[in-house]
């Protein structure tokens, strides 16, 4: 009898053990008064990360609790949430935003509680949970900015466009708006006239707001001057989650492409070293957010045009082959992979595709940059460089077109062995395909957000193009989650190896 009671007493210890392995057994850590007052001042904090205090229990509430059982398992609960919704994010993005495929991050967050509690960290674990990244720091800092100015918001009002020599009360209040925003140093008596002073402040932010940068506040320009303080505020909290989805580490030398701001820039060493403009997707051919390695880049490249951009010079090559031979065109064999004379195409069994060799009128332009991904989208050079002159620059088929390639080339190939300015400019003068491996892939990262910091980390509000905020701020604040949610080496593109090389075509 006694040795049967051992026997049950050393399974129930077995089980609690297993318990307190995966993770209920925490559920009975003791939390001390110190732990608890930690807590309480990261679920007050709460709102400067942009989420919602009501998701989480109250601070005076959990300060009100008796220590004992009841108390505990609510501040663990409290603290894993709230360390989940830091580090992760709150949504699931792939709940928004389908087309995802950012690498997945783990945590053992039973781990990082049970270390916070024995080292008496709670708080300042929580809070380096979040992303460290400065745009995030500026972001909450915005945040708390834009909760005071919820009362002193100054709206400008619909009406006329105001120009330069206009005076009264909306030229106030354009002013008033301007000086809210940090954009002017001081405020003039009611009356003034719109002056330079005021025009320059305006220019400024048309600027920040990828507005036409004219002076004049037209309808759009309003628009954003009259954005509701609210919608400000919850343009933060969106940008503030999309960077908990974000990878901590980006890469030492990384690509970071922001679509909505229409900008590329590459960083090496916590310093963004170039700034390139970019075109992104328009109508349903919208860039999608993810991240892949660039493992080569692809100098004069051939294009091997998707079907549905290439169905209208397979028609083409029907009617008038001397057109599209001249646009630097060429018919492939599907079954064969060689170019084919359009004259004797066998139209009623052959199945063909198109190709556009290098040129001047290349689609891709002069170089390519190549980060294999599911969505088979890449960044590349355009023959139609004078569209990086527009304000919205949604121009392309889903690729993320890039102003000045060169020179971002040259960024890519400087941390490559063997290559020189010198040399990478013979190749591209050559006027022949050649294909680059990186001995030291680029990570690139091609993301979306409207509230970004500037140099001096002021935050500026950008027009939200793809009509991504509503749904994610919609989404923050409900009540439920989203659901969980090298050595140079080179090819030429002969018409014997482009069938190899037509797996890899981009939409443009």
């Amino acid at each position: 009898m006694r040795a049967r009671a051992l026997s049950s007493l050393a399974c129930v210890l077995a089980v609690a053990g297993l318990l307190a392995l995966s993770g209920q057994g925490h559920a009975r850590q003791a939390w001390s008064e110190s732990h608890i007052a930690d807590l309480a001042d990261a679920l007050s904090e709460v709102w400067t990360h942009g989420l919602t205090p009501d998701h989480y229990p109250a601070p005076e509430a959990l300060t009100a609790l008796p220590p004992g059982f009841e108390r505990d398992t609510l501040a663990r609960d409290a603290f894993l949430a709230l360390a989940r919704d830091l580090a992760l994010g709150r949504i699931d993005p792939r709940y928004l935003e389908p087309d995802w495929t950012a690498p997945p991050r783990a945590f053992d967050f039973e781990l990082i509680l049970a270390t916070a509690l024995r080292e008496n960290s709670v708080f300042d674990t929580l809070e380096g949970l979040s992303p460290t990244h400065p745009d995030y720091m500026a972001l909450r800092r915005e945040l708390v900015r834009r909760h005071a100015l919820m009362r002193a918001h100054v709206p400008v009002g619909q009406g006329e466009n105001l120009e330069p020599g206009m005076s009264g009360e909306r030229v106030d209040a354009l002013r008033a708006r301007l000086y809210q925003e940090g954009l002017l140093a001081r405020m003039a008596p009611p009356g003034t006239p719109y002056d330079e002073h005021l025009r320059t402040a305006l220019i400024r932010f048309q600027a920040r707001h990828n507005l036409a940068a004219d002076g004049v506040a037209g309808a759009a320009t309003l628009a954003e001057l009259d954005a509701a303080p609210r919608h400000r505020l919850d343009q933060v909290r969106a940008n503030l989650e999309r960077w908990r989805w974000v990878a901590r580490d980006l890469g030492e030398r990384h690509i970071r492409v922001n679509l909505a701001d229409y900008r590329l820039e590459a960083w090496s060493g916590g310093e963004a070293e170039r700034v390139h403009r970019s075109m992104i997707g328009r109508g349903y051919n919208r860039t999608p957010v993810f991240s892949e390695d660039m493992t080569f880049i692809e100098i004069n490249p051939v294009w091997y045009t998707p079907m549905g951009l290439g169905a209208p010079w397979l028609r083409r090559f029907r009617t008038n082959p001397g057109y599209a031979l001249a646009s630097g065109f060429r018919l492939v064999d599907l079954d064969t992979g060689r170019v084919v004379d359009p004259s004797g195409a066998d139209w009623a069994n052959g199945r063909y595709r198109v190709i556009q060799l290098p040129g001047s009128g290349n689609s891709m332009g002069e170089v390519k940059f190549m980060f294999p991904n599911i969505h088979n989208i890449y960044i590349h050079d355009t023959p139609h460089r004078e569209l990086f002159d527009a304000v919205q620059r949604n121009e392309s088929s889903g690729c993320v077109r890039v102003d000045e390639p060169r020179e971002l080339a040259w960024w890519i190939l400087q941390g490559e062995e063997g290559w020189t300015r010198e040399s990478m400019e013979e190749v591209f003068e050559a006027g022949r395909t050649r294909r680059v491996w990186l001995r030291h892939p680029v990570p690139v990262h091609i993301l979306y957000f409207t509230a970004v910091s500037d140099r001096f980390g002021q935050v500026r509000f950008i027009h939200d193009i793809y009509d991504r905020d509503n749904a994610l701020i919609a989404a923050l604040d409900a009540d439920a989650r989203g659901e969980s949610l090298i050595v140079e080496d080179t090819t030429d593109a002969t018409p014997a190896s482009m069938e190899a090389l037509s797996a890899e075509s981009s939409s443009g």
